[in-house]
């Protein structure tokens, strides 16, 4: 086995309870869409996607503690009896944070099978494009623009508050990460929106109308009706983001562990 495998094996060993419990948690979720109490067919979707939603939420929240736990195995060696060689501090990263970002990628497309089935209990019954990119276009955006970047940064701040300890302690760089975190999406956002549909976006769903009209849901706005864009400077700033952060974890990482 390569290390990158060996590592992303040690990933799953570790973390495979939490996975597993994570994804088994939508058979509760399901349940729970179902008792949804009797209303209007859009009344219920309404309240079945807002509890995916929260579903989503609380998914991408447990998969970043998931990867946040300080671990002691490098100081322990038990990397280097199993690699026979100290791995890259890049490749321990690039494991924690594949592996993590993978069960995400599997549950954002879980919810978006769970949407597909509120909606189609609605009378909005979507053809197979507008399916799919239900089912794996909106779940790989929603990755690139909220997972990818989250998970860099717990990574980034996992590793900071691990290897620059002040007093023996690890709060004050954490702390000091999780106050500006506010300030800094903030910042992001207000750059972003200076760029914001500057490339043509991609638009989802584009015969919405017609399956509003099929289904008789009135008071929805035209811009709806005619679909969903998706813009792509959103996407190319958190990847690359999430890129640069990576990169400086896995050096800091690297100078700690060498």
């Amino acid at each position: 086995m390569t290390k990158f495998r060996t590592l992303w094996w040690l990933e799953y060993r570790r973390s495979r309870v939490w996975a597993a419990a994570l994804l088994g948690s939508l058979v509760f979720w399901a349940w729970g869409l179902e008792q949804v109490p009797y209303a209007m067919p859009e009344e219920r979707f309404g309240i079945r996607a807002g509890l995916l939603g929260a579903d989503a939420i609380v998914g991408v929240v447990v998969l970043a503690f998931m990867i946040g736990r300080v671990r002691s195995e490098t100081r322990q060696g038990q990397y280097q009896i199993l690699l026979l060689t100290p791995p890259s501090g890049y490749l321990h990263i690039l494991a924690r944070f594949a592996f993590a970002l993978s069960v995400g990628i599997v549950y954002a497309v879980a919810i978006g099978a769970l949407l597909w089935w509120a909606a189609a209990r609605a009378g909005l019954h979507l053809d197979p494009a507008s399916a799919a990119q239900l089912l794996l276009v909106c779940p790989l955006y929603g990755a690139g623009i909220a997972m990818a970047p989250l998970f860099a940064w717990t990574l980034l701040l996992m590793v900071l508050a691990s290897a620059y300890r002040i007093s023996g302690t690890a709060w004050i760089p954490g702390t000091v990460m999780v106050v500006a975190t506010p300030f800094i999406l903030r910042f992001l956002g207000e750059r972003l929106s200076y760029v914001l549909y500057t490339l043509p976006g991609w638009r989802l769903f584009a015969n919405l109308e017609a399956v509003l009209a099929k289904a008789k849901v009135e008071g929805t706005s035209e811009a709806l009706h005619a679909g969903i864009v998706l813009p792509q400077e959103p996407l190319w700033g958190m990847l690359a983001l999430a890129v640069a952060m990576l990169v400086l974890a896995g050096r800091i990482w690297q100078e700690v562990e060498a």
